[in-house]
């Protein structure tokens, strides 16, 4: 049972409270304080569910971008025509992408753009994709960890991963749930 005492010293290496852990755990956060106090002898369950509860928390923060983000990047041009920035997305079944030019993101275009043009009207093959291109995703470090990414995706449809200066690869919020 050495691993009660294991408890309370990865609970604040995690930087998590013991309330935080007991969630974690499913069990009660004053189980939590007894134990690490030394005050009761938890049955052997209980000490399993908070250590895998540990361990699977710390599993979480290592996650980083790169393990988790799509290596092939769809994109178009901002001189393609959006009708064939809507055959890319439908043949490979996703709703956004970056515009790229000479490597480097200079906008977006998404499903909701598209959508607005097609209310309003307007004859799709003959707008540009640049036309109607959105701000840029977001560019962040492959080495980021992936709460970082879960952060950023609550308010951008994507991000762009970078390493060494260069696309690596794309994260969405559906490469997240994955990840889950």
């Amino acid at each position: 049972m050495n691993d009660i005492k294991k408890i309370g010293k990865m609970r604040k290496q995690l930087g998590i409270t013991q309330k935080q852990l007991a969630d974690l755990a499913g069990v009660s956060q004053s189980l939590i304080a007894k134990i690490e106090s030394e005050k009761i002898d938890p049955a052997y369950s209980k000490v399993t569910q908070i250590m895998q509860a540990l361990e699977a928390y710390q599993k979480k923060e290592k996650t980083i971008v790169s393990q988790v983000m799509t290596e092939k990047i769809y994109s178009v041009s901002q001189k393609d025509p959006v009708t064939l920035a809507i055959d890319i997305m439908k043949e490979e079944g996703i709703s956004q992408m970056p515009v790229l030019e000479g490597g480097k993101c200079i906008g977006s275009i998404s499903e909701s753009s598209i959508i607005d043009l097609v209310s309003k009207g307007r004859n799709l093959k003959q707008i540009k994709v640049g036309e109607v291109m959105r701000e840029s995703f977001p560019a962040i470090p492959s080495n980021s960890v992936i709460d970082v990414a879960a952060d950023l995706l609550k308010h951008y449809p994507a991000l762009l991963v970078e390493q060494n200066g260069k696309l690596a690869g794309i994260i969405t919020k559906a490469d997240l749930l994955k990840a889950i």
